[in-house]
């Protein structure tokens, strides 16, 4: 009404329910014949949704960007300490082919569930088949959804107590078997996964003098306050390893876990 004109411009309105819609305006005044105004025309188009689907996408963008950016972090991690306790190259090209390769199954998991999470029973299957017969385990549990950063940490640590047992324990003769255990303690906010792997029937343990890094990551993986802990135990008819998990998720987390599924 003040004679300006008005070109695809976006408005944020709030209806007498309380619900905010956006439209996009343009705009024209009306003139008389003697050139004052004497009304105006607006079209409208509501680009509610569209708007919506431009900041959801906007936040999947920065998601992916914060989780690809942490992948690099634990993939130059387990680069560098690979290449600095292998003892030739060669040794160390295959057990990282492996590492990574156990990496790149958990991302397809987490990928076809579009990194809402996984459930852990298809990530233990997909973690031991590439490496040993699922007929030596015996696995146990409950249905348990993982959150996309406790997916990938489990990964890692099946795929090296795998390779351990193949090498060392267990699975290193036609014999052993392997027990793999699982359930969930605590509600809503203290939920925790207690993960039990157990060993039997492979060749007698004896006293751990030195450390692999295959070691010191199942002991680090979810070493701290929010993650959990491991506790690892040499007994003589196995190793035990037996893994307590947070599963609580940050309110944003899971905001954006539930906007993921939709």
């Amino acid at each position: 009404m003040r004679g300006e004109l008005t070109d695809n411009e976006e408005f944020a309105y709030t209806l007498p329910s309380g619900v905010e819609r956006f439209l996009l305006s343009s705009a024209r005044p009306i003139r008389s014949p003697g050139g004052s105004i004497i009304g105006a025309v607006q079209i409208s188009l509501d680009i509610t949704d569209r708007r919506r689907g431009e900041e959801h996408r906007k936040l999947l963008v920065n998601e992916l960007n914060h989780r690809v950016k942490n992948t690099l972090s634990v993939v130059q991690a387990i680069a560098s300490q690979t290449i600095r306790n292998a003892t030739t190259l060669p040794e160390a090209g295959r057990i990282l082919s492996g590492r990574l390769i156990s990496l790149a199954k958990a991302h397809d998991i987490l990928t076809q569930k579009n990194w809402s999470g996984a459930d852990l029973h298809d990530l233990v299957t997909a973690s031991i088949k590439p490496h040993a017969p699922i007929e030596r385990f015996q696995i146990s549990g409950g249905k348990v959804w993982l959150p996309p950063n406790v997916a990938l940490s489990c990964a890692l640590a099946l795929h090296e107590l795998t390779t351990n047992a193949i090498k060392y324990g267990a699975l290193s003769n036609a014999t052993g078997r392997v027990s793999l255990s699982w359930k969930l303690v605590g509600q809503k906010q203290q939920r925790q996964l207690e993960l039990e792997w157990r060993e039997a029937g492979g060749p007698t343990v004896g006293p751990v003098e030195r450390k692999g890094f295959g070691t010191q990551l199942l002991e680090r993986i979810f070493d701290s306050d929010s993650a959990g802990r491991v506790v690892l135990t040499f007994e003589k008819s196995g190793l035990v390893c037996l893994f307590q998990v947070n599963l609580s998720e940050p309110k944003g987390a899971e905001a954006l876990s539930q906007s993921s599924k939709t």
